[in-house]
């Protein structure tokens, strides 16, 4: 049997490298961020209105949440997508709901209701957001934090289109804050990322100042509480997007933006999110997303394991 010359056999690992490289599809994480409002993993426990769209991954229970998108959002549009049940009283002003259990009751406004089947799974940003959560922890900070009396101000480098800025709960919503959280934006800076590092935040009174208070501050600014477990909002009306893949998080006053939680519990009597094409602005930032590592097609394994298994082969000692 002849030998596979030098240069055949590493043509064939080339070929054979290149068709693995498949990068498999995935949606635009600003995108997501830009559509959903409300996003969690599990249950969402809602008793005020959800002014934008809301994906809720287990069931949706509490008091009277409603779906609402733009306000020109047509019939077809997802506004409401829950993958458990809906537990309660829901209305929908704009769009349409798509439940993967049953509802008891729900109220359209000339949209439709999709109950009984397995959310489609272009719908969900569960994923995509839990993994570039962890991505966004690793990224340098090219941002700093400085105190004053009472409060803390988040300052930004000119120049930086994405200011990441690293702060630990003690820092921050742990803290005491009775002068506030103040956000320092210099020129050319089109982004905040706020890495929060907190298993556990009990927020008592860290008030967001004026900076935050704009279209900025509630659409390109993003706090990322990528290790958390537990967190409770309770001092003040929160702006801008939370994203926390792994917390239970508590509100118990409003989010002038969005949240991204396992779970989220909201106890309070302001609304949840941002009125999306209304007062405010959705997520317009840009954030980097994780890369994705190529993953084979099942006929490239196959092609795979016949050329590993042609090149062991060849290269035996003693086979001619």
């Amino acid at each position: 049997m002849k030998r596979l010359s030098s240069s055949r056999f590493i043509y064939c690992a080339v070929a054979v490298t290149a068709a693995m490289a498949v990068v498999p599809a995935r949606a635009d994480v600003n995108a997501l961020l830009g559509r959903w409002n409300v996003i969690t993993a599990g249950n969402a426990n809602l008793n005020d209105p959800v002014q934008g769209n809301a994906f809720v991954g287990g069931n949706l229970v509490g008091g009277n949440p409603t779906g609402t998108g733009e306000s020109g959002a047509g019939s077809g549009n997802v506004t409401l997508a829950v993958g458990g049940s809906i537990q309660s009283w829901t209305s929908i002003a704009y769009g349409s709901a798509y439940v993967g259990g049953s509802s008891t009751s729900i109220q359209l406004n000339n949209g439709t209701l999709t109950t009984g089947s397995s959310l489609p799974a272009s719908l969900s940003p569960v994923a995509a957001l839990t993994r570039d959560s962890l991505y966004w922890s690793t990224l340098t900070p090219n941002g700093s934090v400085s105190s004053y009396s009472g409060g803390i101000t988040l300052n930004t480098t000119a120049g930086q289109s994405l200011a990441v800025i690293d702060v630990t709960g003690s820092q921050s919503f742990n803290a005491n804050l009775w002068n506030g959280i103040n956000l320092s934006l210099a020129s050319g800076v089109t982004t905040v990322l706020v890495n929060v590092n907190a298993t556990t935040i009990n927020e008592q009174y860290a008030p967001q100042l004026s900076a935050f208070q704009n279209s900025f501050g509630e659409g390109k600014v993003l706090f990322n509480f990528y290790n958390a477990t537990s967190i409770t909002l309770s001092g003040s009306t929160f702006y801008g997007y939370i994203v926390a893949p792994n917390a239970s998080v508590n509100l118990q006053n409003g989010v002038i933006g969005g949240v991204m939680a396992g779970s989220i519990n909201n106890i309070g009597s302001v609304g949840v999110a941002l009125p999306a094409g209304s007062s405010g602005a959705a997520w317009t930032g840009s954030l980097p997303e994780a890369a994705i590592a190529p993953a084979p097609e099942p006929a490239t394994l196959a092609l795979v394991a016949t050329g590993s298994l042609l090149a062991w082969r060849f290269r035996r000692p003693g086979k001619k």
